[in-house]
């Protein structure tokens, strides 16, 4: 017979249970437990008998059953069936059972009847039973009185993955097994009820509708026009969850007790099904009734039944009229569009529709990431349990051309079940991305040509509205398209669904773009597959459309990159634009650009491109830049082009910055070299001393301090340099650290040193930081600096480098810093020195602002003697009245008569 599950059935508290109902009845023990548990037992087991199992009396007595089963789903659903058996009387609710499943080999001369004590009693009873009984008495002081499912190891490893979820490991007496929740039991009988009436009995698609369903943002919408408006017209983006909304909006009725119907609409001969049953759809609706039509219009284009057309209106009211029914429409949005515009009747159904679509999104990156966890849950697929590999495959999706839609992230799930490598999981995460790319090039394929052409434009770029109408009307024009839609009608078709329609930063008016990054990636499977429509679309998309583009100077650099991207699938003339383009100033970037990504899948005449831009001064740095960013896929001769154009000095500058952007993709040995080469150009010298600085600990210990010392002769270096060491001053030799007392000296580049000090005043020796803000002290461009660094740390200083505050108090020209250092570290120097300061300052023309500033700021903390002299003394500086007259006002009743009442303030 092979391996069974066995599933043994007991009646918990056989005998106090029959006692209870003696105590209300009044019947005699002995007949109670016959009446009222014995025979309603006996009897759910003949009526649940299969030919899959038997129900076999144990020779320990008639209410003891075991039940053999071939396959894991049907023991749920007996488990399901008997342990909702009433007891036959008011006042009690369930028969309460003790299950036990395990799993065993049976042999062919098994005696099924009757089984031996041993055979069943040390398997199940005394292994998982017996033991949970003493360990629920052990835990909670009483014996078990309600209904309990108990699984061994060998059957538990056989449920499904969400199934398992709901079971709970215990070890008790050296036995281990798994107690299942009694209510998830109940709950997946339901599902397999339902999936029976829609016609899908043991789905695994369906089949946990109730725990993989994520609802998209709209669902709420779709609930409440169901509910009020009794019908909803589903529409939105084919593989976006139309149809599994719609399932799971039936299973939320059938679990209010509604009765449920699925039409079904994939195949062409079950549309015309759908599309009669909907137009006599009296036939279907009735009270406390839901039915579901499943695409009547068409799957990929419209199908026209004009009896539809005339009758939508009728087919809406025939159901409003019927009590209690509802109905679910699902259409493809395209094909709906077509409906619309097509029907007869008058109703408007646009009220009746609720839209899943890309643009807003309808599921947005969190319920992306959701979907795939319950469905790799759901599949158990090997990598959802390793941290490291969900966070690569949420990253992944971050990306919104990644699993797009629900059908792929379910198709991912499946496709990844035994995967655990990194690599493995990308490469599957692209193919099923792919996969809904070329889904949705075949509902293009299916339009119309002035639709074709309209998001022909989208391939290529964003446009102004009225610059991308001009090109429309002349393509359609040239290409004599017949009914050919006017460019708003078009553009009116596509808005809020595969179109959006923004305002555009750099023109006034609106821009028009896809919706959507996955649109994009349609291009590829329009133009690379065989037949008749790509024979013509190439040459509307290449020589119509490319052609005309690449005349404009706004998207000449657009098509240099969708020549480049998509070469090898398009007609020999619209490759050679490249050279065309490569000619224009403001299409250089583009081709050089386009031309280094795809270097290798290109013929050599296209990739000598960048040798003849590297010629010209105004691309060159588009070069340069283009080859930096590809460094790694180019070869030897192209990655050369560096060294050539670093000797411009035309472009010295921008190539600088193009190294600052694109260090990581250099070989240490390009980078090097070139790093050396920038620093002797004044021009470079202070983006190379950025690089060195931004990027200190990845550099070479003997790189980096000889370009430090290379650098620090150039004044316009100089700044960065002295961040450089400041920063790193613990990790540098003496005779390079010794570079910020050099710098020091420099008129030009002191204030960036004493900056550097007071940014990194913890990171220096406290020697070379007083010796440091001595010197810089002297320099009438580093006062800010020093005066701030100085009263920043006032308590860290020793005396005489604190002094340099009033040092600097002295200079007409920095006494302004330390007014400055003083009003922003108030809190931070003594009161004493604090005070002498602002007196002291209060002196200075240049400093009075912020002295007043310091006073109006922290008035309350000033001694009252204090703060009045200061007022009286400030008033009568120019660049301090109006502080001062805001300090009067706002504490005037606590400020003395001759104060208040002076004549400044008057």
């Amino acid at each position: 017979m092979g391996k069974k599950y066995l599933i043994y059935v007991d009646i918990l508290g056989y005998k106090g249970k029959a006692a209870e109902i003696t105590k209300v009845t009044g019947i005699d023990e002995e007949v109670c437990r016959e009446i009222f548990l014995r025979n309603p037992l006996k009897k759910k087991i003949e009526d649940t008998k299969t030919t899959k199992f038997r129900g076999i009396s144990v020779i320990e007595g008639s209410d003891n059953y075991l039940i053999l089963v071939d396959i894991v789903e049907e023991v749920i659903e007996i488990i399901g069936e008997i342990t909702r058996i009433k007891i036959p009387h008011k006042d009690f609710q369930w028969i309460p059972l003790e299950v036990g499943v395990g799993k065993k080999e049976i042999k062919e001369d098994f005696p099924l009847e009757p089984i031996s004590k041993t055979e069943v009693i040390a398997f199940l009873k005394e292994d998982i039973i017996s033991p949970y009984r003493d360990y629920f008495k052990r835990n909670y002081k009483e014996s078990i009185k309600e209904t309990f499912v108990l699984f061994t190891e060998d059957s538990y490893n056989n449920l499904e993955p969400l199934d398992k979820h709901h079971c709970t490991p215990i070890c008790h007496g050296g036995k281990s097994f798994f107690l299942i929740n009694l209510q998830k039991i109940h709950e997946r009988c339901r599902i397999y009820e339902f999936l029976r009436k829609i016609g899908y009995p043991g789905s695994r698609l369906y089949g946990r509708i109730n725990e993989v369903y994520v609802p998209p943002a709209e669902y709420e919408d779709i609930q409440k026009t169901l509910e009020k408006k009794r019908i909803v017209f589903i529409t939105g983006t084919q593989e976006y969850g139309k149809t599994y909304t719609a399932i799971r909006l039936l299973w939320e009725y059938f679990c209010r007790g509604y009765e449920v119907e699925w039409i079904k609409g994939e195949e062409k001969r079950e549309r015309e099904e759908v599309r009669k049953w909907l137009q006599d759809i009296r036939a279907k609706v009735s009270p406390h009734r839901i039915v579901y039509f499943e695409d009547p219009f068409g799957r990929t284009r419209y199908e026209k039944r004009e009896s539809l057309e005339k009758e939508i209106g009728t087919i809406i009211e025939s159901v409003r009229n019927v009590e209690d029914s509802y109905v679910i429409i699902t259409s493809r949005e395209e094909v709906f569009k077509k409906f619309k515009k097509d029907k007869l009747s008058a109703v408007d159904i646009k009220g009746f529709e609720e839209k899943l679509n890309l643009m807003r999104p309808s599921y947005d990156y969190e319920k992306r990431k959701e979907i795939v966890t319950r469905w790799a849950e759901e599949e158990n697929c090997a990598w959802i349990n390793n941290s490291r590999l969900k966070t690569i495959v949420f990253e992944e999706i971050k990306d919104e051309r990644n699993l797009t839609t629900p059908l792929k992230m379910r198709a991912f799930a499946i496709a990844t079940v035994k995967i655990n490598e990194e690599n493995l999981l990308t490469k599957r995460i692209k193919e099923k991305s792919e996969e809904t790319a070329r889904a949705f090039a075949e509902e293009i394929r299916n339009m119309t040509w002035d639709k074709i052409v309209f998001l022909s434009f989208l391939f290529v770029s964003w446009y102004h509205i009225d610059f991308m109408r001009g090109i429309y009307e002349e393509i359609v024009e040239e290409l004599q398209l017949v009914d050919a839609l006017d460019f708003d009608d078009v553009l009116d078709w596509f808005k809020d669904d595969k179109v959006r329609v923004g305002d555009d930063i750099l023109y006034a008016g609106k821009n028009v773009g896809f919706s959507h990054p996955s649109y994009s990636e349609t291009l590829k499977y329009l133009i690379g597959e065989n037949g008749s429509f790509r024979r013509k679309y190439r040459d509307i998309f290449g020589r119509n459309l490319l052609f005309s583009l690449a005349e404009k100077d706004e998207t000449a650099g657009a098509v240099a990159h969708a020549v480049v991207e998509n070469f090898n699938q398009l007609p020999e003339d619209v490759g050679n634009l490249l050279f065309k383009l490569a000619e224009k100033d403001r299409a250089a970037w583009d081709v050089a650009s386009a031309v280094a990504q795809n270097f290798n899948q290109l013929p050599e005449d296209v990739g000598n491109l960048l040798f003849k831009l590297a010629e010209k001064d105004r691309a060159a740095w588009d070069v340069a830049s283009a080859v930096a960013e590809n460094f790694n896929q180019l070869p030897e001769d192209v990655g050369n082009l560096l060294f050539k154009l670093a000797e411009k000095d035309k472009i010295a500058l921008n190539f600088a910055v193009t190294m600052t952007e694109n260090l990581i993709q250099l070989s240490e040995d390009v980078r090097n070299r070139l790093l050396f080469k920038l620093a002797e150009k004044d021009e470079t010298a202070w983006d190379v001393a950025w690089i060195v600085a931004e990027n200190f600990n990845q550099l070479p210990e003997d790189v980096g301090n000889r370009l430090l010392f290379k650098l620090a002769e150039k004044d316009r270096a100089a700044g960065t340099v002295a961040r450089a060491v400041a920063e790193n001053f613990d990790k540098l030799p003496e005779d390079v650290g010794n570079l910020l007392f050099k710098l020091a000296e420099k008129d030009r580049a002191a204030g960036t040193v004493a900056r550097a000090v007071a940014e990194n005043f913890n990171q220096l020796p406290d020697i070379v930081r007083n010796r440091l803000l001595f010197k810089l002290a002297e320099k009438d461009r580093a006062a800010w600096d020093v005066a701030r660094a100085v009263a920043q740390n006032f308590d860290k200083l020793p005396e005489d480098v604190g002094n340099l505050l009033f040092k600097l108090a002295e200079k007409d020209r920095a006494a302004w810093a330390v007014a400055r250092a003083v009003a922003q570290n108030f809190d931070k120097l003594p009161d004493i020195v604090r005070n002498r300061l602002l007196f002291k300052l209060a002196e200075k023309d240049r400093a009075a602002w912020d002295v007043a500033r310091a006073v109006a700021e922290n008035f309350n903390q000033l001694p009252e003697d204090m703060r009045n002299l200061l007022i009286r003394g400030l008033s009568k500086k120019e660049g301090a009245v109006k502080i001062v007259k805001e300090i009067v006002s706002s504490n005037f009743h606590r400020l003395p008569e001759d104060i208040r009442y002076s004549r400044e303030f008057i």
